[in-house]
């Protein structure tokens, strides 16, 4: 809510306009916000608030203090703010003469934990903790500046505008619209004025249209938008619609509460180049943790080393029977009632990471010319495309390249960049160990054989459901759907959980269906006759780990010579169990 600001006093660095502008829900801000007196400024807090250049964005400036606001009056119109500047900080002349010129606004600075903002938009809370001077505000209502004697005489109001007078306050709304008439005609005498006065300007009110072609886009298109943008031969900053769109979603997800749309403007470098891809980046990974189905249900870490070993638990401590201490014989060490000693194992696992990675390559044309229609459409797809395949390496992840054996590629060598190739998985564990895996025969799964596969895994882990997770195929999960046993996702009341791709239970461990499970031939492994059988994993959850070197980097390159644009995702992870027996599978099921 922003409104140009006038010189007070030129020679001593006096400046005021609104800081803060009255709207209604059919007067918004160009972030679809807006104000009204209700509105709790926090204006009590503090006797004085420092005056910032451009939210402290300015890449010169930075979050220098520039001056100090004075006065904060609330009328009709909005929140009226007086500043002096300090004319012996450095810059601060040239910010100066940027007012004089009319080219600088009034912005309210917030911060976004004491900010509440109700659904339709109204602005309940926005604490006001700094006043900043911008060349680029969110506001469309907003006045010319010109360099003049007082920002009264500017308004065309007298200088007892602090306390607006009877006649503007009753001034009605058929003489408001006469006067914008007359101030529309050309005349001798020079058009006084006035500032907008809310509940008599509803006429200039219903005139204003606040609208984007990026209104209908998310946070994660723009950023990703930004960053095609960006590549492009001729980029030179994004527009400032984009810019104002862009810091709008921004700031409603959280991650800014800045009162306008100030992240581009002449004097700053790319906007966004700090921090656009690494929020996008960020964002997939969040979004990958949220809606994978593998992914989540393990224990994720940051290595700081590759590879990293991370200490476990080993072998407990023996408990043994010793009986009363009756004698004084035997208070002594040693003696036959001395308690045994004995040791606490420890292991480690090893956690080394590999690199998965995607390229996507799109013509200059697609975003010279198509840029806003596509975005979704290709931020969905990176994003998916490199998410899928993380779920798809944790699970059928195995490193055996000979020309047989491998369980994605049983009847050939693999592919030397085969994705799976990364590390064993989930499905290797299980199938390589013919202690973990049960043969279903051909037949349609039943909780028997389930069970069977179940118990393949220690005591330890099998009696702990809650521990476990299945996770089978769309074939043997529509099978599960005729087990009377299989209690669906409706019907399981407390124990259902929100687990992603969670379709139900088991003896009350969770069943998950999953996209990146495949259907196998009858050994389980996928090779070159017909797949038509379906698995059921059943995996013991806390026994795993997965670690995190690199998390999801996304980046977009213009190459010249062929004029088209490269998009690359890559990724650095690592998967390891705790021992070799936290997996077991039903396989051979008939789908």
């Amino acid at each position: 809510m922003d409104y140009a600001v006038k010189m007070l006093d030129a020679a001593g660095g006096r400046v005021g306009g609104y800081l803060v502008v009255w709207g209604s829900p059919a007067l918004r801000d160009l972030d679809g916000e807006y104000f009204t007196p209700e509105t709790d400024l926090g204006l009590e807090w503090y006797e004085r608030r420092p005056v910032l250049y451009h939210h402290g964005l300015d890449g010169e400036l930075g979050p220098a203090v520039i001056g100090v606001i004075e006065t904060l009056k609330a009328d009709s119109t909005g929140l009226w703010a007086e500043a002096q500047l300090n004319l012996r900080r450095r810059y601060v002349r040239a910010v100066q003469r940027l007012v004089e010129q009319g080219r600088l606004n009034w912005s309210s600075g917030s911060l976004p934990h004491l900010v509440e903002v109700a659904a339709d938009g109204h602005i309940k809370r926005w604490p006001i903790v700094e006043g900043s001077l911008t060349p680029a505000p969110a506001e469309p209502r907003r006045t010319d500046a010109r360099t003049i004697k007082s920002a009264y005489e500017a308004a065309g109001l007298s200088s007892e505008f602090r306390v607006l007078s009877a006649e503007l306050k009753d001034k009605t709304e058929e003489n408001m619209q006469d006067e914008m008439d007359i101030m529309q005609v050309e005349d001798e005498r020079p058009a006084r004025k006035r500032l907008p006065v809310a509940g008599a300007d509803e006429a200039l009110k219903a005139r204003i249209q606040v609208g984007s072609p990026f209104d209908r886009l998310e946070t994660m298109d723009l950023l990703h938008g930004y960053m095609m943008l960006r590549s492009a031969k001729s980029f030179h900053g994004v527009s400032e619609p984009y810019a104002n769109a862009l810091a709008h979603k921004v700031s409603r997800a959280g991650l800014s509460a800045i009162k306008a749309g100030e992240l581009s403007h002449s004097t700053q470098t790319g906007f966004g180049d700090e921090w656009v891809p690494d929020l996008w980046s960020a964002q997939i990974w969040q979004k990958a943790r949220l809606e994978n189905v593998i992914l989540p249900l393990f224990r994720a870490l940051e290595m700081p080393s590759n590879p990293f070993e991370v200490p476990v638990e080993g072998t407990d401590p023996s408990v043994y029977y010793v009986p009363e201490t009756s004698d004084e014989d035997h208070l002594t060490l040693g003696s036959g009632n001395t308690i045994p000693d004995s040791k606490i194992g420890s292991g480690k696992v090893q956690l080394t990471a590999k690199k998965l990675a995607l390229r996507v390559g799109f013509s200059a044309e697609l975003v010279e010319d198509a840029i806003v229609p596509v975005l979704n459409i290709y931020r969905e797809q990176a994003m998916r495309a490199i998410a899928d395949s993380i779920d798809y390496v944790l699970l059928n992840g195995d490193t055996e390249s000979g020309a047989t054996g491998n369980i994605n590629s049983d009847a050939a060598a693999p592919a030397a960049n085969a994705r799976y190739l990364a590390f064993n998985g989930l499905r290797k564990l299980a199938l390589a160990n013919a202690a973990n895996k049960a043969d279903a025969g051909n037949a349609a799964p039943d909780l028997s054989k389930l069970r069977s596969a179940r118990f393949k895994l220690p005591a330890r882990y099998s009696a702990r459901p809650a521990d476990l997770a299945w996770i089978v195929d769309g074939g043997t999960y529509a099978k599960f759907l005729a087990m009377e046993q299989f209690l669906t996702m409706d019907k399981a009341g407390p124990l259902a959980t929100a687990m992603t791709g969670q379709i139900g239970l088991v003896d009350g461990a969770p069943a998950l269906v999953s996209a990146e499970m495949p259907l196998t031939e009858a050994d389980g492994k996928v090779g070159s006759g017909t797949n038509d059988r379906g698995t059921a994993l059943c995996v013991y959850r806390p026994g795993w780990f997965v670690g995190y070197r690199r998390r999801i980097a996304v980046s977009v390159d213009y190459l010249p010579y062929t004029d088209s644009y490269q998009l690359t995702a890559t990724v650095r992870l690592a998967f390891a169990p705790f021992d070799n027996a936290v997996a077991s599978v039903l396989f051979n099921i008939a789908v």
